[in-house]
């Protein structure tokens, strides 16, 4: 009867704090439950997740995501969609639930969701910690309102789920409670694996904290112990899982190998021991100027757990260095229960890797080219999740413990009072971080347009006796090419839009992307619609179809390659939400390279020749290097190209102008190999007086659209600066 009364006792506090975890999810985002279907929680990223979860769940088919990159299309883990939840979303569909027009609602209510079932698993391991039922229902709260990953309420809602650590922590500890019950080590396994299913980084977050554990348990016990082989096994299947899933189902060979963000969206000692957001962020700054992390690194433990964590450390060194104190350290030590322990031990090996340690020093700086599928995890960041909510419930116990203790000991009420003012500034604190996204959220209405027919621009189609079936494709303008980490068109708000809205209304396919780690190949033939006439256009030789595009332009400024578009095309609509056109492929795929070389046979003989034997139509000064000489024999027109393996500036030209007395424009462009193994960086091109630099300008890759191949023309126009005699 004893124990029949303690497990309801448990299983009543459990409900009460997912009671309270409810209530408090709609008193912060009451709004969002009322109207769900009608806020965005996020620009850019979120709403690129909501429209191909969305088309998946109306068009797709298997591991396959049609509705970008046409005709190629990409696998449905690159899309930042939650492929569990699309696949889910069209098999309702194919029995006949229109559940695809509700892809914002259901996205936003499931995250909210998440961050509601957070404190249950929290309430559970602080119960095991041997808190008392009301002590671990506040914490547990807390822990999970101030979770670095409501702050990922925006651009990505896949890593939003707050619910989704503590549930596996859990398990882990089950796991130690119970060493010969195989269910937690199976619920652990699948739970992690569907996780995965939602977005990839669960999979490493869940594996390596686990194997943190095992190697900790070998490191105590010289052996691989039953307990250890088998949390082993636990962590590797899903692993195992999720790979083969992408080598049986993923087709695409050049997705970038080496992504940007590996040393830059890390966390920081700031970024996880001192607040982030205002009104706490801006009063630490002045006191200690030190530099912020990048916002991919937040996870910041709240002041209870970093000053928690301090004075621990603090009594450790001390124990360490006063002999007649060790025993009293290793003696409270080893009073706190076995799962944190050893869950702070295994979320600190994955804080240190959060920092990007050791790839950051210098003396390892050979090993980040090494790193094969860590580098694929680019926002290292996000491991020192594990540590957070660690690192809160190791505070909650530590505080209760010293509270407790002067309860024990008869101290007066006044000296227990700093517990509930420590829960009412971490609660403060939580109040802030949810807040903050409430508030921003609060103002991002109208998402309910983004998959609604009847307000489709696609629906001015009837006005002029056309049908979205007479079309192949949508080709965006402003054209947008995201993805690959070194080549971009961004697009614009507008375009975004209207464009996600006609392919989701119409059933046609983008032949713009929006993808992660895009193959660059693909990104190059997309890029290269915009080309010059002067270029071929491959992507048009391998269309299934003859039929024209749907050119959707939504508001934004047009590049002159995309006005060549539209004057070529055929405008059917014309409004203040944007434009329709008609453009025939046969337009796309005319070239001028006829008409030019006839011109250059009519001008050559005529033209004089230049030093170098360069021939030039133009009186002004012009300068051609080819690097024929490179020690690199891949080239663009002819072998041999310029190389340069270190991540530094290189100087391809350092000299005189070509016409010294010449005021006017220059234009300076450089052919560059798109497929390279890392980015693309930069371009500078600096004027000098003497050896002053007196003018400078610079251009990337971003928004460049001559490519010819797997080369891309860089140009970067300059005008010249009085008095200026060089260039570098």
């Amino acid at each position: 009867m004893k124990a029949s009364g303690l497990q309801a006792s448990s299983r009543a506090g459990l409900l009460a704090v997912l009671l309270a975890g409810a209530v408090l999810v709609g008193a912060f985002f009451w709004f969002v439950l009322l109207a769900p279907n009608d806020y965005y929680f996020g620009l850019g990223d979120g709403v690129q997740a909501y429209f191909t979860t969305s088309y998946y769940a109306r068009y797709g088919a298997w591991a396959h995501f049609s509705g970008m990159n046409y005709p190629e299309g990409d696998h449905i883990n690159y899309t930042n969609m939650q492929p569990l939840l699309a696949g889910t979303m069209r098999l309702l569909e194919l029995i006949g639930l229109p559940v695809a027009t509700y892809t914002v609602g259901i996205t936003n209510l499931l995250a909210l969701l998440g961050l509601a079932l957070a404190p249950g698993p929290l309430y559970l391991l602080l119960r095991r910690s041997r808190l008392p039922a009301w002590y671990a229902g506040i914490t547990a709260l807390l822990i999970a309102f101030l979770s670095p990953q409501v702050l990922r309420f925006s651009a990505h809602l896949a890593l939003s789920y707050v619910v989704f650590f503590p549930w596996l922590w859990y398990c882990i500890v089950r796991m130690q409670d119970e060493p010969r019950a195989a269910r937690w080590y199976t619920i652990f396994a699948v739970s992690l694996t569907l996780m995965g299913f939602i977005v990839p980084y669960y999979v490493a977050l869940g594996s390596l904290f686990l194997l943190g554990h095992v190697l900790l348990l070998v490191l105590w016990q010289r052996r691989l112990g039953p307990l250890a082989w088998r949390m082993a096994v636990a962590a590797i299947v899903p692993l195992l899982i999720m790979q083969g899933w992408l080598w049986l189902t993923d087709s695409v060979t050049d997705r970038p190998a080496n992504p940007y963000g590996l040393l830059v969206y890390k966390a920081t000692l700031t970024s996880v021991f001192l607040p982030v957001l205002a009104p706490l962020q801006p009063l630490w700054s002045r006191v200690v100027p030190l530099e912020m992390a990048e916002g991919e690194g937040w996870s910041y433990v709240g002041l209870a757990t970093t000053i928690t964590l301090v004075v621990s450390g603090l009594l450790a060194l001390a124990a360490l260095v006063v002999r007649r104190q060790r025993a009293a350290f290793v003696q409270c030590w080893a009073a706190v229960p076995v799962h944190l322990r050893t869950g702070l031990w295994a979320a600190t090996l994955l804080l240190l890797f959060s920092f990007a340690i050791p790839f950051r020093w210098e003396s390892f700086a050979w090993l980040t080219d090494h790193a094969g599928p860590i580098k694929q995890f680019r926002a290292l960041g996000r491991f020192a999740w594990p540590f957070y909510y660690v690192g809160g419930c190791y505070a909650a116990y530590c505080l209760y413990t010293v509270w407790e203790r002067q309860v024990r000991r008869g101290a007066p009420r006044w000296q227990l009072v700093w517990l509930p003012l420590v829960l009412l500034g971490w609660a403060g604190e939580a109040w802030i971080n949810v807040d903050f996204r409430a508030s921003m959220i609060r103002d991002l209405t109208g998402a309910s347009s983004l998959l609604d027919k009847d307000a489709s621009i696609s629906q001015q189609l009837s006005w002029v006796n056309r049908r979205p079936q007479e079309f192949q494709a949508i080709l965006s303008l402003p054209y947008f090419i995201l993805g690959t980490d070194k080549l971009s068109l961004n697009g614009s708000e507008g375009s975004f839009y209207q464009s996600y809205n006609t392919a989701f209304v119409t059933g046609l396919p983008l032949l713009a992307n929006h993808t992660t780690r895009a193959s660059a190949g693909a990104a190059l033939r997309h890029i290269q619609l915009l080309s010059s006439p002067l270029l071929p256009k491959e992507l048009l030789a391998h269309l299934p179809s003859a039929k024209p595009f749907l050119v959707v332009v939504g508001n934004g400024p047009l590049s002159p390659a995309e006005q060549r578009i539209t004057a070529m095309a055929k405008l059917l609509y014309a409004g203040a939400e944007g434009a329709l056109y008609e453009l025939p492929v046969a337009a796309l795929v005319a070239t001028t390279q006829a008409a030019e070389r006839a011109q250059a046979a009519k001008l050559l003989p005529n033209l004089p020749v230049r030093s170098g034997g360069l021939r030039c139509t133009t009186p002004k000064g012009v300068l051609l290097r080819t690097f024929d000489d490179g020690a690199n024999r891949s080239g663009h027109l002819a072998a041999g190209a310029f190389y340069e393996a270190a991540p530094k500036y290189s100087v391809l030209y350092d000299g005189p102008v070509p016409m010294p007395a010449d005021t006017g424009n220059y234009e300076v462009s450089v052919w560059i190999n798109g497929k390279t193994a890392y980015g693309l960086g930069s371009m500078l091109v600096r004027q000098y007086v003497g050896d002053q630099v007196v003018d400078q300008q610079g251009a990337g890759a971003s928004g460049m659209t001559e490519v010819d191949g797997d080369w891309l023309r860089w140009r970067c126009p300059c005008g010249c600066a009085p008095g200026f005699r060089g260039w570098r």
